[in-house]
Order: structure tokens, then sequence, then C-alpha cells
């Protein structure tokens, strides 16, 4: 009986060793110089793409039966199309990005998954619908241009370009999900630019530089500009960084931005910054169940008649968390309701021009803001 159990006992432990080493989703499993494992996680299957490359794929994937390959590549996930039934997730909890017919990125098209950047820069051009899957961390030689409909989705946790930035310039519905953006150096020095940028979402990234440079070493996180419009900004974590995200470039570009610029942050986790969480000219700002720590300056800057509502963030470590008549000739104006200060309180961070915007023409649902700093905390990033 004893020997039963033993015997027993180590078939489950082979078997759910058996689980651990194999591949997760995306993963090579396969192919003519493959040495690696060739089995995957549970709800995976390993797809053949040619005798060089298979990958651990969802079992609902359909693969086309022409492949582009690089001859150049023979070990990593570069060069492979696939179309699928199922591209990305829909646009939830609410955002501008729901307006003006929504946002959908590259839903129907093509996938690519790539890991360098010649695949990369290839991938995203024009605009017929795509999805391109980054596979590891890129190094970007310059800014990289995105066609209109597309979606850039990252692979796990620790997938992303750094070096430069993604440009959005004149093109609409884009998502931008689930990447590493890091030190970004391109012309513009933005991690992520828009300038006449429409229907945008950028979810569940983690975007960074540094503060030990001077603050005009790097430009922006995330900034849009001249007439950009429906933009979602949604469980992000950004962090060590100056100024962090511009929405309007300039108090003299009233004509272009004045009814554009319309922006939601929402579960977003800024640390170690100093200003623009965001500064916001001209448009139209929902703000909500994001966390502010450790932020040196001035936090949430609305100016030139910009409107915004701002309800159940945390505040932790902040100076000036709110503020409407900073760095503009004209000021903008805030509506503050239900947020924690910490430290401060509504008394001693008075808004100085309190604004009409107290509701917006989507459906959310705004948190507690006893449950935001460790919801947020956790989940915010990369997943």
């Amino acid at each position: 009986m004893k020997s039963i159990i033993i015997i027993a006992s180590l078939l489950k432990l082979a078997a759910n060793y058996a689980i651990d080493d194999c591949n997760p989703e995306y993963y090579q499993c396969g192919g003519e110089s493959w040495t690696g494992s060739t089995c995957c996680n549970p709800g995976l299957q390993c797809k053949k793409i040619n005798e060089l490359y298979s990958y651990c794929a969802p079992e609902n994937d359909i693969i086309n039966s022409t492949v582009e390959y690089n001859s150049n590549i023979t070990d990593s996930v570069i060069g492979i199309e696939a179309s699928v039934n199922t591209v990305t997730s829909s646009l939830d909890n609410g955002g501008y990005a729901l307006m003006n017919g929504g946002t959908t990125g590259g839903e129907g098209g093509e996938v690519v998954i790539v890991s360098d950047y010649s695949s990369l820069n290839k991938a995203v051009k024009g605009d017929k619908p795509k999805i391109v899957k980054i596979n590891g961390i890129i190094t970007l030689s310059a800014d990289l241009d995105i066609g209109s409909n597309t979606s850039i989705i990252g692979i796990g946790k620790n997938s992303g370009v750094t070096g430069a930035g993604l440009k959005l310039s004149k093109v609409n519905n884009i998502i931008i999900q689930n990447l590493n953006i890091s030190y970004c150096l391109g012309s513009k020095k933005d991690c992520i630019s828009g300038n006449y940028a429409t229907n945008v979402w950028v979810d569940h990234c983690e975007i960074y530089n540094d503060k030990d440079h001077d603050k005009d070493y790097y430009d922006g996180l995330i900034d849009f500009t001249q007439a950009s419009d429906y933009i979602t900004i949604s469980w992000n974590y950004l962090h060590d960084h100056y100024k962090t995200s511009l929405i309007g470039h300039s108090d003299r570009n009233a004509s272009e931005d004045t009814g554009k610029l319309h922006i939601t942050y929402h579960h977003n986790y800024f640390k170690n910054t100093s200003s623009r969480l965001p500064s916001l000219r001209f448009g139209t700002g929902h703000i909500y169940n994001n966390i502010y720590e450790d932020v040196d300056n001035s936090c949430i800057n609305v100016r030139m008649g910009a409107q915004a509502l701002i309800e159940g963030n945390v505040f932790r470590n902040v100076y000036r968390p709110i503020v409407t008549d900073l760095y503009s000739n004209e000021g903008g104006y805030a509506v503050s309701r239900n947020n924690d200060f910490d430290s401060y309180s509504e008394e001693s961070n008075p808004v100085s021009s309190v604004g009409n915007l107290t509701s917006v023409p989507y459906s959310c649902e705004i948190d507690d803001v006893t449950t935001v700093y460790n919801n947020v905390k956790k989940n915010a990033g990369p997943q």
C-alpha cells in the first residue's frame, strides 16, 4: 500500500514538473534547430508555422496557410504573420476613447509577432487593421511612426521598447497595451506623443525615464497636442520623470485645441514625478481613481480655459495636488470631489476656479477612494 502511495506521489510531482517546464503563450516550442521544451502550458497548443518554427498558441488561434518567415532568424519570434478570430480586449471601465465611434485598434486584422527593430518598424506601418505583438525589449534607434488602426501589445510583463518613443501623427484608432517604454531620446524625446491623433487607448503600460539628468533631458512620458482627441490613459505605471503628461502644448494654440483634447486618466500609478499629471490646456479631462505619490512640483494643472472633473484619486506626499492658476496667462477650471489628499485638505489646497464639468458622456464605475491605493498599486502596469 505504501509503495502505491509513493508511486502516485512521484507521478504527481512529475506531472507538476512537466507543466512547470512547459512554455507560456507565444513562446517557441519547436523547429528544426530548437533544443528547448516542446510542450505548452494548459490551454495552448504547439502550432507549426514552418520547418524552422513552432510556437505556443491559444487553441482558438487560426493560422494562415502562407506565412512570411525571416530566414535570417532561427530562434526568435520574428516575421510571423497570423490571423486570429479575436484580437484585443474591449475598452473597459470608461473613458473618452469610447466616444467618436470607439477605439478598436487593429481588431479584425493580421497579427504580427516581432522581437527586433526592423520587423517592428515594418509591422506598424500603414492604415490596414493590424495587431503587433512585441516579444522582449526592442531598442529603437528613432521614434516609431505608428499607422492608424493599430494595436501594439506586449507579450508578458517584460516586453516593449527602449531608447526612443512611439509617435502618433495624424492617425486614429490606436491601442497601446502591456508595454514597457523607457529612456525615450528620439527626436521628440517623448515616450508616447500624439499630434492630430484621435481615438487612442494607452493601457497597462510601464513608462519611465530617470531623474538623474536635468528636467529637459527628456520631454514627456505621454503627450498629446494639436487637436488630438478622444483619448483614454488607464492602468499604467508612470514613474521617475520630470514633465509627465502634457495635453495641449501652447497657450497660443486655442484655434486648434479649443473643443478638442478630450482625455480620461483612470487607475494610473504616478510615482516620483515632478509635474504635468497632467497639464491640460483648452481641453476636457476626467481624472479618476489614480494614485499620485512623491510629486515635488505640481500635480494636476488645469489651464487656459480647460475643464477637469477630478474624483476618487489618492495623493501621497504631493506638493500642490490640483492647481488652476499656474504657468499660463489664463487659468482653468476644476471640480474636485471625493479625493484623498493625505496631509492636505480641500481647505489647504483649494481649487481657485471651480468648473462646471460635473458629469461625463460615458458610463464608468468610480471606485471607493479607500480601495484605490492597494488596487491600483497592485494592478497597474504590464500584466
